[in-house]
């Protein structure tokens, strides 16, 4: 009789690390820098759903089209976009600083996460 309580209870802790899996897998996994990287890539493609993907609710109502085509026109004032390099970091606070290079220029870029991953805030500032 113990050695059949032995295969639920095993068939039972798989099942419970599966689960587990997959409600890690929710969570975006992404670094701060990828989704800082993934927030100016949409917002130098003009794509409003895009920018806003990884956004908290708050934010994403503060966001307008016109908005974010304003700064992909500035972004493209600047050339092709070449990538994000993080210039400043504070953990505690979830905030981080990145030097948004193009080809002709530079930008920063400030991004601030929920402990979800989700953005809180996000500036780009011309240089």
């Amino acid at each position: 009789v113990g050695h059949v309580l032995n295969v639920p209870a095993r068939l039972l802790i798989a099942c419970m690390l599966a689960a587990g899996l997959v409600a890690c897998g929710q969570h975006t996994g992404s670094s701060p820098q990828d989704t800082a990287t993934s927030v100016t890539q949409a917002v130098y493609n003009n794509d409003q759903a895009g920018t806003t993907q990884h956004f908290d609710d708050a934010l994403k109502a503060q966001v307008t089209r016109t908005q974010v085509a304003m700064i992909s026109d500035k972004m493209h004032q600047l050339g092709d976009f070449q990538g994000l390099t993080e210039t400043k970091s504070d953990a505690d606070t979830r905030q981080y600083w990145y030097d948004a290079k193009f080809s002709k220029g530079d930008m920063v870029v400030e991004l601030k996460l929920h402990s979800d991953g989700t953005v809180a805030a996000y500036r780009v500032i011309p240089k």
